[in-house]
C-alpha cells in the first residue's frame, strides 16, 4: 500500500511539474492527465490498493454547488481595460479552489476545520507567522497515529508526510484552512493575487441577497459535510461545487 500511494504522488507531482496552463486531474488514480479550467471534475476512481480505509480514492458525497462568489466592483474597474483576462482568471482560480477541496475526504475536511477553531480559540491568528507550521505539525501528527495502526512507525510516518504536504497545498491554494478568514497573500502557484484576495474573503460572508446573520458560504458547506459524514462516513470524497455568479446577478 505505501508503495501505491508513493506511485500515485510520485505520477501526480510529475504531472503537476509538466503542467503549462491546464491543471492535472485525476480520474483513475495511476493516470494524471490534463484538463482546462472549466473541465475539472472532482477526483473519481478506485481506493489504494490495500489501503482500505487510510486513504480511498472514490466518488464520494452528493455534489453541493456552494453560494457563487462574484468579483468586486473595486476589482473589476481595476482591470476594466482586460475584463476578460480577469473572468478567464477568476473563473481559473474558483477551479483550483474545487479541486483542492475535492481532494479531501470528509474526514479530512471536518478534522482540518476543527482544528483551525480550536486553534483560533488558543489566540493563534492567521496573521501569525507560526499559524502555518502549528497546524501542519498538528496535521502530521493525527495523520501519523491514523496510519500506524495498520503500518509500521517508518511507514506510517513517511505517508503521513506525504498526505500532510498534499493536504497543506491544497489549503494554501485555499488562502488558509479556514477556507474563509481572508488567507495569506502570497498565494503565487494561483496567479493574481488580487483575485485571490476578491475570492478569499467571500468564504467568511453569506452569499449574495443574504439576510442579515444568514449563513456564510463556509458555514452551508459545513452543513453540508456534516450530513454527508452521516450518510457516507469519514472516508467517503468530498464532491464541492464552485462557481462564479452570472454577469447580469446583482
Amino acid at each position: 500500500m505505501q508503495q501505491a500511494a508513493q506511485e500515485i504522488g510520485q505520477r501526480v507531482n510529475k504531472a503537476l511539474d509538466e503542467y503549462q496552463g491546464q491543471s492535472p486531474i485525476r480520474g483513475v488514480t495511476d493516470k494524471p492527465t490534463k484538463a482546462k479550467a472549466d473541465e475539472l471534475e472532482p477526483p473519481k476512481g478506485n481506493e489504494l490498493p490495500g489501503g482500505k480505509g487510510l486513504h480511498p480514492l472514490k466518488a464520494g458525497m452528493k455534489a453541493y454547488k456552494v453560494p457563487c462568489f462574484k468579483p468586486s466592483d473595486n476589482l473589476r474597474k481595476k482591470h476594466k481595460g482586460d475584463l476578460r483576462a480577469l473572468e478567464h482568471n477568476y473563473a481559473r482560480q474558483l477551479k483550483y479552489q474545487e479541486k483542492g477541496l475535492n481532494d479531501l475526504t470528509i474526514g479530512e475536511y471536518r478534522e482540518n476545520r476543527d482544528r483551525y477553531k480550536n486553534m483560533k480559540r488558543k489566540g493563534t491568528g492567521t496573521v501569525q507567522e507560526g499559524f502555518r507550521k502549528d497546524f501542519e505539525k498538528d496535521l502530521k501528527r493525527s495523520l501519523k497515529d491514523l496510519y500506524s495502526r495498520k503500518l509500521s512507525y517508518a511507514e506510517a510516518e513517511k505517508l503521513a508526510l506525504q498526505r500532510a504536504t498534499e493536504i497543506m497545498g491544497n489549503l494554501h491554494a485555499l488562502h488558509d484552512p479556514d477556507m474563509g478568514a481572508g488567507g495569506y497573500d502570497n498565494v503565487t502557484r494561483l496567479g493574481d493575487k488580487r483575485v485571490n484576495e476578491s475570492i478569499g474573503p467571500q468564504w467568511a460572508k453569506a452569499p449574495i441577497g443574504s439576510k442579515k446573520g444568514d449563513k456564510t458560504r463556509v458555514e452551508l458547506m459545513d452543513e453540508q459535510v456534516e450530513k454527508a459524514f452521516k450518510e457516507y462516513g469519514p472516508d467517503a470524497k468530498l464532491n464541492i461545487r464552485l462557481e462564479r455568479c452570472p454577469l447580469n446577478k446583482k
